[in-house]
């Protein structure tokens, strides 16, 4: 038998169809469950598409309203918590002392108060827990790591993360994605950028600058266009791009450039193919278009089977926020951000 799932919170455009569909395709999954939290249906139905009973049915899947009841009923191992990115402490809160593990759809917190209570139950409870989707586990950004790690560069001196998310009109007007509480833009798109020149620098921020503006998108409280710079305790130098205004064209989703002593590298999702520049010439190296949620999440429910951490610990999705946050401050202030940030 797989590990036994459900979903929590169905107030979601996206993470509610995502999660059941690649769940549904994991040999050692089970999904099982949702739950609605209780909430108005045509609420729900304005972010997901489809009222709660539709999206059960769709799935095949027992409806509740109440996770705890749901985790008990149906003796879940781990759920899958996708609803407002302030709420998801409270449900953390709420499942993590059942035992059952935990994928929290990003950004996890909206605080730096949230995310430090999301890691103390996790961590009480002794269950596995992430938070994404991250960037991890697209195949060109695997790849540049591998190559990276093998020391095709040599030491890394400079790192550059570019995401672009479109544009915040593809949400329906009503969903909760347009309350400034829920962070919009700075939280969820420099998630990703954040995350990877972490993961590539292998130590943490010092100091960041952030500059914000919005240009394209009347009606959004957020910025649509960031630019964000980077000290890390080892040296290394690193600058995200956020583009939250991109309509009408195709631009990449993913970019990173890697400089290093010895060569650099850069990778783009949307192209498949990522280039090495050395002394030897400059070569290319492709990848095969992979699902990098589902291939997450797979290595999310290894994880929960084999009670080990994820690639993206609990600890590590805090720093994350830390640093979105961090930036949010510097823009607003038009200063740097020392961190550690408080």
């Amino acid at each position: 038998m797989g590990v036994r799932t459900g979903i929590v919170g169905l107030q979601s455009v996206y993470w509610p169809n995502a999660f059941a569909s690649c769940l549904s395709t994991i040999p050692d999954a089970d999904l099982v469950a949702c739950a609605d939290l209780g909430y108005d249906p045509n609420l729900i139905s304005i972010s997901l598409g489809k009222t709660p009973t539709g999206y059960a049915a769709a799935y095949d899947l027992e409806l509740y309203h109440d996770p705890v009841e749901m985790i008990q009923e149906e003796e879940l191992d781990a759920v899958c918590i996708c609803t407002k990115n302030t709420e998801a402490v409270r449900l953390v809160e709420q499942v993590a002392p059942l035992g059952v593990d935990i994928y929290i759809a990003k950004p996890m917190a909206t605080t730096l108060e949230a995310a430090e209570r999301i890691v103390k139950a996790v961590r009480e409870h002794g269950v596995i827990a992430t938070s994404g989707t991250t960037e991890r586990f697209d195949g060109g950004i695997r790849e540049a790591h591998q190559r990276f790690k093998s020391g095709a560069i040599g030491e890394l001196i400079s790192i550059r993360a570019l995401h672009q998310h479109g544009n915040i009109n593809s949400f329906p007007y009503y969903d909760w994605y347009w309350e400034e509480a829920e962070g919009g833009p700075e939280l969820s798109l420099i998630w990703y950028a954040a995350d990877i020149v972490r993961w590539f620098a292998e130590s943490e921020a010092t100091r960041v600058y952030a500059e914000y503006d919005n240009y394209l998108s009347d009606r959004s409280p957020f910025m649509d266009n960031g630019k964000v710079l980077l000290r890390f305790e080892n040296r290394i130098m690193g600058s995200i791009d956020i583009y939250f205004s991109v309509d009408g064209f195709r631009l990449p989703a993913y970019e990173v450039e890697l400089i290093g002593t010895e060569g650099a590298i850069r990778t783009q999702q949307s192209v498949y193919e990522g280039t090495l520049f050395t002394k030897d010439g400059i070569s290319n190296f492709y990848r095969i278009q992979n699902n990098n949620l589902l291939d997450e999440m797979t290595h999310w429910v290894e994880c929960c089977q084999n009670k080990i951490d994820p690639d993206l610990t609990i600890e590590d999705a805090q720093r994350v926020i830390e640093l979105c946050l961090a930036c949010r401050h510097s823009a607003q202030t038009h200063t740097p951000v020392a961190l550690p940030f408080d």
